[in-house]
């Protein structure tokens, strides 16, 4: 353990680089920027998002966005808002293993934690969203979230004090009403790129303080980015390469199949892929992956240490429409005190 102390002891960049395959793009860890980073910043890391970057700006803009992304009244019956699927004390997930919208309907996938979606180039588990703007007006016209279509929900906000004075405070006059999905839109995507992880000692750690991590979870985040190969697709500042990757959880051809990605893009290269989630404050967003088949986070490691999940047989003829499983997912030979050590990193993550 002094070895593995001293090899993580100085600057970020003098550590030991991780254990990644050929190809991978990979960035080392780093503090998240912070909110009040200056415009510059902020704009630099969400290039070809200037409205977006002036908006997260703007006090009035940001207040209003949280307002509504707490205020059910976006819901057609008022029984759900943002927050009923993104609770701040579970990193902006719900704890179940599918999102439950208006009317109790479930979804076919969990509520992603939003802790990554300031930075994240493609939103949603399959990224059918290329903007803020696009993610947070989905889930509104959503039939098994908000049920509330872009009018009626617009309406409803002109009639419901303070609304209209927020909208006219945060936006300035409009050359119609003061509200519009326009506006909307852009008054909950400036909320949302306000939100960032709880900081916790690993950010001590990253920061400088040998002592934020005791010898168990320097040696968990050794592993992770060594013998566990989570550096593959956990990089960055917010752990995650923002990519989408097929683990071997599409259920092809079984009742829950789920194709992830390829059922936006029908690209056969996006068969059962799904968006890297952030890991950060990881051990508050379980159940865990797109479908919350993991309630246990210990579990999750084992299955990572076994391979993960199983695609369907090779065919003959082959079925050209059969997942396959990413060559990044393989088993990692781990023993149970490394798996131990592993799940000591992540909760301090």
């Amino acid at each position: 353990m002094a070895c593995l102390r001293d090899r993580y002891a100085g600057p970020l960049g003098q550590w030991p680089a991780p254990a990644v395959d050929p190809g991978i793009t990979w960035t080392e860890w780093a503090t998240v920027p912070p909110v009040d980073a200056p415009p510059l910043t902020w704009m630099a890391a969400n290039a070809g998002r200037p409205e977006l970057a002036r908006d997260v700006q703007q006090p009035d803009v940001v207040a209003l966005g949280q307002m509504l992304f707490f205020d059910a009244h976006l819901s057609r019956k008022g029984q759900v808002s943002c927050a009923s699927c993104h609770m701040p004390q579970r990193a902006f997930t719900d704890g179940r293993p599918l999102a439950v919208g208006e009317d109790r309907l479930m979804g076919r996938r969990r509520s992603p934690s939003l802790l990554a979606a300031p930075f994240a180039p493609r939103l949603f588990w399959d990224g059918r969203a290329d903007t803020l703007k696009a993610q947070v007006l989905g889930p509104v016209q959503d039939s098994r979230e908000m049920n509330h279509d872009l009018g009626s929900a617009i309406a409803r906000l002109q009639a419901l004090p303070p609304y209209p004075q927020q909208f006219l405070k945060a936006f300035g006059p409009a050359a119609g009403n003061a509200i519009d999905a326009d506006r909307l839109a852009r008054a909950l995507a400036a909320y949302v790129a306000t939100l960032r992880p709880q900081p916790t000692r690993f950010d001590a750690f990253l920061a400088g303080d040998p002592g934020a991590l005791n010898d168990k979870e320097l040696l968990g985040m050794h592993l992770f980015r060594t013998q566990a190969r989570c550096m593959n697709c956990h990089s960055g500042a917010l752990l995650t390469d923002h990519q989408f990757h097929n683990i071997g959880l599409s259920f092809y051809g079984r009742r829950n199949q789920d194709l992830g990605r390829f059922e936006i893009t029908r690209d056969p290269a996006d068969l059962g892929t799904f968006r890297t989630p952030s890991l950060r404050n990881v051990s508050l967003a379980g159940p865990w992956m797109h479908n919350g088949l993991f309630a246990d986070l210990k579990g999750l490691l084992r299955m990572y240490n076994v391979g993960m999940g199983r695609e369907a047989a090779p065919a003959d003829p082959p079925d050209p429409y059969a997942p396959r499983k990413s060559e990044h997912i393989r088993p990692l030979d781990l023993s149970a005190d490394d798996i131990d050590a592993l799940l000591a990193f992540m909760k301090v993550l």
